[in-house]
């Protein structure tokens, strides 16, 4: 039996007490007996066995809709669906308020293909439905029947109460990838029938040749978006970043500065785009100047983990190591998984001798780098890709 299945059945279990007994009460120390003995059985994942002495309960207690309910959730993951929904189905007639069991006679349902009945019950219980794990189930049949439906948006209507009631639960984060991924395909295909020489397509293609680091073909198709339409939000951004990502010799800064001060000068608040300009300084090895807009982006976005760590090299340079200590610490709080900022963080560290500490930074630095080598191949392959984040050096993490 699945693990999480078997905690649903202890769920179920545990109802024993709070489940209405037949007006036989003379048997209840019996049929208690019999409970402990079903999961008992169960742990020990002997199911045949737990389902014999929850039909003992039956046979004392007819109207036990706890046991029914049990049975019910055995049957079903013996893929026995017609007997799960008979079970659970008794179950709920003896207690309509069962949501439980409501949940899994839904499930039981879409097995069964009566999608709509599912469907119905699904809906109904996912609101009342307390136990994380089959409400997760509950939620992942919903998602499954959205998709069947081609309505990807009431998957992230479920997704949304999934995500708040269980924000780091390893399925609800795959289902929200996969949905909103598709969502995103979906959507892109529909922009490409609609207006497949758009500057938003060209923008679009843009962004794809970025994630592939064709930064070349990116600089072409977010030229041709700002042709078609010279209004077009971020565009400016996008294209000193890529002109920048392509190539950081002086005519390729002077272009790309060009480019981030038309887009300050439609959006003002754009934090990265201050960021972007203080590594072009950095690049002509200004860092008194490069710091001024890290600040800056900082002012813009407090907490902004590149513009710190940024701001703390540039101080280091210019001799303020204390300086340099405080934007540094203040970036590996707020993000204690950053290689970059421990690994600049252990540098301070060196210069300050604080050799013990330099030690720990840099061993947090290598163990962070070490457990994430997925992700690193996931960023890499899929993600657009800033400029020079952290200011990061040839030898250094970026």
């Amino acid at each position: 039996m699945k693990k999480g299945l078997l905690r649903i059945v202890v769920v179920f279990l545990c109802l024993v007490s709070a489940v209405r007994l037949s007006a036989q009460t003379t048997n209840r120390p019996e049929i208690e007996q019999h409970y402990q003995k079903a999961q008992a059985y169960l742990q020990a994942k002997q199911t045949a066995a737990a389902a014999q002495e929850f039909r003992e309960i039956l046979r004392l207690d007819p109207a036990n809709a706890s046991a029914h309910a049990n049975l019910g959730v055995i049957a079903f993951d013996t893929n026995d669906y017609p007997q799960a929904a008979q079970e659970f189905r008794a179950a709920l007639k003896l207690q309509p308020r069962l949501w439980n069991a409501e949940a899994f006679l839904g499930m039981t349902e879409l097995r069964l293909g009566n999608t709509k009945e599912a469907k119905l019950r699904l809906e109904e219980a996912i609101r009342y439905v307390q136990d994380p794990t089959v409400r997760g189930r509950v939620a992942t049949d919903l998602i499954a029947l959205a998709y069947q439906s081609n309505d990807l948006n009431q998957a992230v209507d479920i997704l949304r109460g999934l995500e708040k009631a269980s924000p780091n639960d390893p399925a609800t984060l795959y289902m929200a990838y996969r949905t909103y991924s598709d969502l995103a395909a979906q959507h892109l295909s529909r922009l490409e029938a609609a207006a497949p020489d758009s500057a938003e397509m060209h923008e679009v293609l843009g962004q794809l040749s970025a994630s592939q680091d064709d930064f070349h073909e990116a600089i072409a198709q977010y030229r041709k978006a700002l042709e078609l339409n010279p209004g077009l939000p971020g565009i400016h951004f996008a294209l000193g970043q890529m002109i920048l990502a392509n190539s950081t010799d002086e005519p390729s800064r002077q272009e790309a500065e060009n480019e981030l001060k038309l887009a300050l000068a439609s959006d003002p608040n754009n934090a990265e785009c201050e960021y972007l300009m203080g590594e072009i300084e950095w690049l002509r090895s200004k860092p008194d100047e490069a710091l001024k807009h890290y600040r800056r982006a900082l002012v813009l976005r407090p907490g902004y983990e590149d513009a710190q760590i940024a701001a703390g090299k540039s101080l280091a340079r210019l001799g303020d190591v204390e300086g340099a200590l405080k934007y540094l610490s203040a970036a590996v709080a707020a993000d204690p998984q950053s290689e970059a900022a421990h690994y600049q963080l252990s540098q301070i560290y060196r210069k300050l001798g604080r050799t013990q500490d330099a030690e720990r930074e840099s061993a947090t630095f290598q163990k962070i780098r070490d457990s994430q080598p997925h992700f690193h191949a996931l960023d890499q392959g899929s993600q657009p890709k800033p400029a020079r984040p952290q200011t990061a050096d040839p030898d250094e993490p970026r």
